[in-house]
């Protein structure tokens, strides 16, 4: 029997929040709803304190405002995608000014 190898990534992004009202609800559940689309654990980090960047609750507790730096990492066969997406997300400032 051939034993099939899946590739498990972790990527490990350094992101910060640029948009003017920072992480609140409407960027937090764009996050949440990117998360939920990949096949990878994907964690959020601020200061030591890490979440799921799945739990939207989770992820607003963090307390994010504008100038925020926080650790994205990401394990899985879909890492990479995954952490392209939510990168994106933040590199556009979640669409806000």
């Amino acid at each position: 029997m051939a034993m099939t190898e899946t590739k498990l990534w972790t990527v490990e992004k350094e992101l910060w929040v640029e948009n003017r009202l920072g992480l609140h609800a409407r960027p937090v559940a764009k996050i949440a709803t990117a998360a939920q689309q990949f096949d990878a654990d994907i964690t959020l980090e601020k200061e030591g304190l890490v979440v799921n960047a799945r739990d939207l609750l989770d992820v607003l507790a963090l307390d994010c405002p504008q100038g925020t730096r926080l650790v994205l990492r990401t394990r899985g066969p879909q890492a990479r995608e995954a952490a392209t997406s939510i990168t994106s997300l933040f590199a556009r400032k979640f669409e806000e000014t």
